[in-house]
């Protein structure tokens, strides 16, 4: 399958990608369908930062991932050499293909482009396939900056350093 990325700029490309992001933390038990809803929008994530997308040939969302600005209000982690990104989805019917892996290498390689020394992330304790996709893709674990989430877990942090 061939994929491409760019950045979300046309309202076609944010309706399918916050509508992937809802399908995808809501179906797989990660957050609830209301606070989706409410959170995963485009008037709430495109001040926050960058929707990357990756699409295929008939122009169709796949997967998608936001890396905040260094100012954002959404960031959470990242101090102020590192650049942080949030909620990547992709499309269950394509998961296994690599589309991940290259929208998480997109946001590392603007980050570091844009001057970042490292690029820092969190996720859910269930998540274990992006658990292993982070560490394929050489994050290490950095348990001394996990934090508890009001929802009652433990987010843990992942932290890939410019080589």
């Amino acid at each position: 399958m061939t994929t491409r990325i760019r950045e979300a700029t046309t309202d076609r490309d944010w309706e399918q990608a916050t509508a992937l992001l809802q399908r995808v933390y809501v179906d797989g038990g990660f957050t609830a369908a209301d606070t989706a809803k409410q959170f995963m929008t485009r008037a709430n994530l495109e001040p926050a930062g960058v929707l990357l997308v990756a699409f295929d040939a008939a122009d169709m969302v796949l997967g998608t991932v936001l890396l905040l600005h260094p100012e954002s209000a959404l960031r959470q982690l990242a101090g102020a050499s590192e650049r942080e990104f949030r909620m990547l989805g992709v499309e269950n019917g394509t998961r296994g293909s690599g589309i991940g892996a290259q929208l998480v290498e997109a946001c590392v390689a603007r980050a570091f482009a844009e001057g970042a020394q490292a690029v820092v992330l969190w996720t859910q304790p269930s998540m274990h396939s992006a658990q292993r996709l982070y560490a394929r893709l050489g994050f290490q674990r950095a348990p001394e900056r996990d934090q508890e989430d009001a929802r009652g877990f433990t987010r843990l942090v992942y932290l890939r350093e410019s080589r």
